[in-house]
């Protein structure tokens, strides 16, 4: 918020600094309720947890003889 703005909210009565700053409460209340909640961090697998599971042929990075004529 610039300074001015300050020096305005200041310059107002009493009675009347009072209702922005309740109002701005007010928003503040509303805008909490609305946030979205923190996102939960997701648990990491542990590593090695699928040894033995996978198997990756020895030509695997040949080409594919379906592609041939290409």
């Amino acid at each position: 918020m610039p300074q001015d703005q300050y020096i305005q909210l200041d310059s107002l009565p009493e009675e009347v600094r009072k209702k922005v700053l309740d109002f701005i409460a007010s928003l503040m209340v509303q805008w909490e309720r609305k946030a979205p909640p923190e996102p939960t961090p997701k648990k990491r697998m542990i590593a090695g947890l699928a040894e033995g599971k996978v198997f990756v042929p020895d030509d695997f990075n040949e080409p594919l003889d379906d592609f041939k004529e290409y």
